[in-house]
């Protein structure tokens, strides 16, 4: 039989060396409440999941999986978050949207001549690789055109953009990765450029 919530919620707890005062305020949720959610006496809103969840630095989901979620598996013709499919950029998440939330990763298509595109910046990194077509990266006051297999590694910090200006679709791999809190900026020789590299520039 497989653990119960709150079974699997004691193991974490357990394995962290924390205890339940330390989940506690970590959560922000009495020692009875949480000792009754892992005793099973009462059954916890999908809010207190995530809250607790948190807490361990784990998506959602690993609350709920069982032993033959062993993968997670994107098939070819699904996850992609956008539906129109004349959309300028189109998102397929490859990891679970429940999973890790520090990391992510997608398969994104631009259609041909797609405008630029501001990126969220944050604490963390981010790399592209591109599998087909080209895309312009601006990052900071530098600019960047990769072709199909070229990649781009870059900190997350910095102010940076991308755009199609080719007359055919461009597909990349983009993963980022979110830092720990204390996390500074880096400088921009923390940018490398597959193209440049090559060349000895």
């Amino acid at each position: 039989m497989a653990e119960s919530i709150g079974e699997r919620i004691k193991a974490l707890r357990t394995e962290r060396g924390m205890t339940l005062a330390d989940l506690g305020e970590r959560a922000n949720l009495s020692i009875s409440y949480l000792s009754q959610i892992e005793r099973d006496k009462t059954s916890p809103s999908l809010t207190t999941l995530e809250t607790i969840a948190k807490s361990f630095n784990i998506g959602l989901r690993y609350l709920f999986e069982t032993d033959d979620e062993i993968a997670y598996v994107v098939r070819a013709n699904k996850g992609t978050i956008s539906t129109d499919h004349q959309a300028p950029i189109m998102r397929q998440p490859l990891m679970p949207q429940g999973g890790n939330p520090e990391i992510e990763v997608y398969r994104i298509t631009f259609h041909p001549r797609t405008a630029p595109e501001q990126i969220e910046q944050f604490a963390g990194e981010e790399i592209i690789y591109v599998l087909d077509g080209a895309l312009t990266i601006s990052i900071g006051n530098e600019q960047f055109t990769l072709n199909a297999g070229d990649s781009i590694h870059y900190d997350a910090l910095l102010i940076h953009s991308w755009e199609s200006e080719s007359d055919e679709a461009c597909t990349i791999i983009w993963g980022r990765a979110r830092s720990l809190p204390e996390y500074q900026i880096a400088s921009a020789t923390r940018v490398w450029n597959k193209i440049a590299e090559e060349n000895g520039r």
